[in-house]
């Protein structure tokens, strides 16, 4: 079995023609969140073996509390250029080339194609759950056998909110 997490970056400040987009930060409420999701999944998951992020200032911020709990995670973490503002097809060869190496991909990156890959992976039977992907949003889906051969009937394992987390 292969598990992919999906985790949207927290949520940042407001987008404005005097900050650029790439170095938004993650707001107060923002970090809060990431520190509550990154608390849940070492409580709850077993460790990504491999995690692809965005170099975005906002989707580091959001992995920053994930690699604070779990340092040994940060030499299997990758900031790739290639996930910001990525489409569907950039995510799936992204993620072909880590489900060759391992069975648990943690990627981090940005709407619309998180949400995107989200709805592209999981089986039909589990879109009454899923309708987007807010910010600060993980999905966790496995597969039964494995990645690509499994995509599009993946089973939406979590849905989990940064703040419906406690502490948030």
């Amino acid at each position: 079995m292969q598990s992919l997490y999906v985790w949207r970056h927290a949520k940042a400040v407001t987008w404005s023609p005097n900050i650029e987009d790439f170095s938004r930060k993650l707001q107060a409420v923002g970090i809060r969140h990431a520190q509550s999701v990154a608390a849940w999944m070492c409580e709850h998951l077993e460790l990504p073996g491999s995690i692809l992020c965005s170099p975005s200032q906002r989707t580091r911020e959001t992995l920053a509390p994930l690699l604070s709990r779990q340092a040994g995670l940060e030499a299997v973490t990758h900031f790739l250029p290639q996930i910001y503002m990525a489409n569907l097809r950039t995510l799936t060869t992204l993620l072909d080339a880590a489900f060759a190496e391992v069975d648990r991909v943690l990627i981090v990156g940005h709407n619309p194609g998180l949400e995107t890959l989200v709805g592209n992976s999981i089986h039909n039977r589990h879109y009454s759950e899923f309708h987007r992907l807010p910010t600060g949003t993980l999905a966790v889906i496995d597969f039964a056998t494995a990645w690509p051969e499994d995509q599009g009937r993946g089973v939406l394992r979590h849905l989990v909110r940064g703040k419906h987390l406690p502490g948030a």
